[in-house]
């Protein structure tokens, strides 16, 4: 059975690189990052009262994608149904995961259900005491990343950043693990957003990243999203 989106974002011009996209939101997710800002997409609960169709039919010549994201969107219920629809009406699709779902992903892109994949990578293959099990994560990532570079021209590559979390050589050796298995593109590194509701508690980070040196080192090019100028420059 098809899930609905939890919420929808109408418009994003920063989402899927190139396009005018809305975004949907789906509940559920199987990790408990410690900056994660989107809490309230963690359990059950309700979903927007607008048909998703509806919403599309609206925005026809307006809109050119639809990114899913949550919480996981590759674990909600009837995902597949969902792309089938949106690109039946002309949209592209791109979906947000978590690397934690390779079974699922190899479905989406197999049957050529997704046409953008921005894939996080969530520590290094030796794990963090912070972050979700590093090891046991990254045998799925490791899959994910294959399924994209294999079937899914369009992707990339993505890691949340707090310095109190990820120190720079780790940013390094993740950015040499991806390169090492194929990857070629730009590799992205977003800034931590604070909130007062993360699971971790986070506080804001106590120290500055050292950007020359990541800039410096890294075997692959970086792209820097959120991050405050003035801190680290």
């Amino acid at each position: 059975m098809m899930k609905e989106p939890a919420d929808i974002t109408p418009l994003t011009l920063l989402d899927y690189p190139g396009k005018a996209a809305c975004i949907f939101w789906f509940r559920g997710c199987n990790l408990r990052c410690p900056y994660c800002y989107n809490t309230h997409l963690f359990g059950s609960g309700g979903n927007t009262r607008k048909d998703f169709r509806d919403f599309l039919r609206e925005r026809k010549g307006f809109l050119d994608a639809v990114v899913l994201s949550g919480g996981e969107a590759s674990l909600s219920p009837g995902i597949e149904d969902m792309c089938r629809e949106i690109r039946s009406m002309g949209y592209l699709v791109k979906l947000d995961t978590n690397g934690s779902n390779p079974e699922r992903l190899e479905l989406l892109l197999r049957e050529k259900l997704v046409d953008y994949v921005a894939l996080d990578h969530k520590t290094p293959a030796y794990g963090s005491p912070r972050l979700p099990d590093g090891r046991s994560l990254f045998s799925q990532f490791e899959k994910c990343l294959g399924l994209i570079l294999h079937f899914c021209p369009s992707h990339e590559i993505r890691t949340t950043c707090h310095p109190d979390l990820l120190r720079e050589e780790d940013i390094l050796t993740m950015a040499h693990e991806i390169r090492d298995r194929g990857y070629m593109g730009t590799y992205y590194l977003q800034h931590y957003f604070h909130t007062d509701r993360t699971p971790g508690r986070m506080d804001g980070p106590s120290r500055r990243y050292d950007r020359a040196m990541l800039d410096s080192l890294s075997p692959l090019p970086l792209g820097y999203r959120n991050f405050p100028e003035e801190q680290y420059r």
